[in-house]
């Protein structure tokens, strides 16, 4: 999928030197592309662009309306998000606030957060798990993968289980960008069984893909870097520290978040205060909408289904017509 004017660059370049070459379809309407360059995968609809380095990026339909902002050329090449943008100090994994280097009338900040897909997740996670949690789920936490990730977070923000007024805001899911560099799995710090679990379920999802196109496949050797859209605010673990909420204010929040996913059909393995972000009134006062703080979430390494999400979705997908049918046609709608 390099155009014509992308041509690989010769060894001697160092890739980290080499400029992208996304610029040839991004003026084309998302759904207009040609349709070799589309993709879908769990669930996500996204335009697969490759780069003159072998890199892959990997566009939502969020992302293509922000195309300059997610060019890999704007914010990943020299190491810009770490020379430009703030590692985040909140929890273990490499995540940067990036301010976008592109001029325009938008001006707006990205979440660069590098994937920890197929390695052990911390033990200390434990003890933050809702109790209700059975405790196989537990026993098989895992980071999800990035299109795992992606899936489910759309899904959430989309979802139609529960109550239909409730409406949790998240982050938008911009962009998978994979460095055309390949490294030894140990150096990523990724456990070959694990990365297995993941090669078979994506396997199974691609499994069920349109007839005629490609099946997606991830690599143990290669990185994989989520792009968010940036939410303003603050989060409820430094609103904490700041005398703002108080203890009970703060697990009364964390209970809510927890409480809010399951009626939407989801649950985070990890729901932490530093996950959950909060905004002020001009007088300084925290928002609210309907007698709750307002509050919108970051972190999704462990967003899951629930089991009632999964069996009310497997019926709907069934419902008047055989598995085989309505899974392709369930497909087609997500994917268009």
């Amino acid at each position: 999928m390099i155009t014509a004017e992308c041509k690989p660059q010769p060894p001697s370049e160092p890739p980290d030197e080499a400029r992208a070459c996304h610029h040839n379809f991004w003026w084309v309407p998302f759904d207009e592309v040609p349709r070799h360059m589309h993709r879908c995968v769990y669930g996500v609809p996204y335009v697969q662009l490759d780069d003159a380095t072998g890199g892959q990026l990997l566009v939502t339909r969020h992302g293509w309306r922000l195309w300059e902002h997610v060019d890999p050329a704007n914010w990943y090449f020299r190491r810009q998000y770490s020379r430009r943008g703030r590692r985040l100090s909140e929890g273990s994994g490499a995540v940067y606030g990036v301010p976008s280097a592109v001029r325009s009338d938008r001006s707006i900040k990205l979440i660069v957060k590098f994937s920890r897909m197929a390695q052990d997740v911390p033990l200390n996670v434990s003890v933050r798990f809702p109790v209700d949690v059975p405790q196989h789920v537990l026993d098989e936490a895992a980071f999800n993968d990035p299109f795992q990730e992606f899936g489910a977070l759309e899904a959430l923000r989309n979802s139609r289980f529960g109550p239909g007024n409730l409406k949790i805001r998240t982050k938008r899911p911009l962009a998978i960008y994979s460095p055309g560099r390949r490294f030894d799995p140990w150096q990523l710090g990724r456990k070959e069984d694990r990365f297995r679990r993941h090669a078979r379920q994506l396997a199974r999802d691609q499994a069920t893909r349109e007839p005629g196109t490609p099946p997606f496949e991830i690599s143990i050797e290669r990185q994989y870097i989520y792009l968010f859209h940036w939410i303003a605010g603050e989060n409820a673990e430094s609103l904490l520290k700041a005398g703002v909420l108080s203890d009970d204010e703060t697990a009364q929040l964390v209970g809510q978040v927890v409480d809010d996913l399951a009626a939407k059909g989801f649950r985070v393995l990890d729901t932490k205060p530093n996950h959950v972000i909060l905004r002020r009134r001009p007088n300084g006062e925290l928002l609210t909408r309907d007698g709750r703080l307002s509050y919108a979430l970051v972190d999704f390494e462990l967003l899951q289904p629930t089991e009632e999400y999964r069996r009310w979705r497997e019926n709907s997908a069934n419902a008047g017509a055989s598995t085989a049918t309505s899974t392709q046609a369930r497909r087609a709608s997500e994917c268009v």
